[in-house]
């Protein structure tokens, strides 16, 4: 009995919207039945062998997982029809529990808050806009609070919901908080927050444009407020 993959298949079960297949030409087909991924399974670890690379390359399952996340890898049909192993994480807190991360472009009259915080994937600095996960139970607008509290240590802002995406039963909703003036700035320095900065939007164009803002979910959230105010200023 595989008992990795059995569990892997039962995950596709819960959670159907995330294992679909549309159908439509071009698209990266999951294959879940079992007897044929065992026998693709096989035939792609005897290549691996032969070619000198590790059999485990081509585990189908649910590689690891805690209560953030699964990592996954499935097995495949690319639209070629090559089969083998793609890899890609989900959001537990959004496709189980329905929680909605938030991204949060932070304003006082001209000025756009920015946060510098350490991110471990990229083992790196980055100037970006405060974001966090989203916890189940809250609303979109609840979860934005909340993290805007914990991250910055404002409790008091008003809230303007840019775009709301479906994942699962929650997904990720950016937000525009505008700050009043009174408002004190606290880092929570446990979320590896080193420092903020208040930059005019003139100049956070220029870090756009000159790719000095990496982060995308800040891209996002700034190309969308761009569209918006562009809009209104029609």
């Amino acid at each position: 009995m595989d008992t990795k993959l059995d569990t892997y298949l039962s995950l596709a079960i819960k959670l159907p919207d995330l294992f679909k297949n549309t159908g439509d030409p071009g698209e990266i087909k999951i294959i879940l039945e079992k007897d044929r991924i065992i026998v693709d399974q096989k035939k792609i670890r005897a290549r691996l062998k032969k070619d000198g690379k590790p059999s485990h390359w081509i585990d189908i399952g649910i590689l690891a997982e805690d209560e953030w996340f699964y990592i996954l890898r499935d097995l495949v049909e690319f639209p070629d029809g090559r089969v083998g192993g793609y890899v890609r994480w989900i959001n537990r807190k959004s496709s189980e529990g329905g929680g909605f991360n938030s991204v949060l472009m932070c304003v006082q009259e001209d000025r756009v808050l920015m946060i510098r915080k350490f991110r471990h994937d990229d083992r790196a600095w980055n100037w970006e806009f405060p974001r966090g996960f989203g916890e189940p139970g809250l609303s979109a607008e609840k979860n934005a609070m909340t993290e805007l509290e914990e991250e910055v240590g404002v409790s008091n802002a008003k809230l303007t919901c840019l775009t709301k995406v479906k994942e699962g039963k929650g997904g990720t909703a950016v937000f525009l908080v505008e700050i009043s003036k009174d408002q004190k700035i606290t880092l929570e320095r446990h979320e590896g927050i080193a420092k903020y900065r208040w930059v005019k939007r003139s100049r956070l164009e220029q870090f756009v444009k000159k790719g000095q803002l990496s982060d995308w979910f800040s891209l996002w959230a700034y190309a969308l407020f761009s569209k918006d105010r562009r809009k209104n200023e029609r």
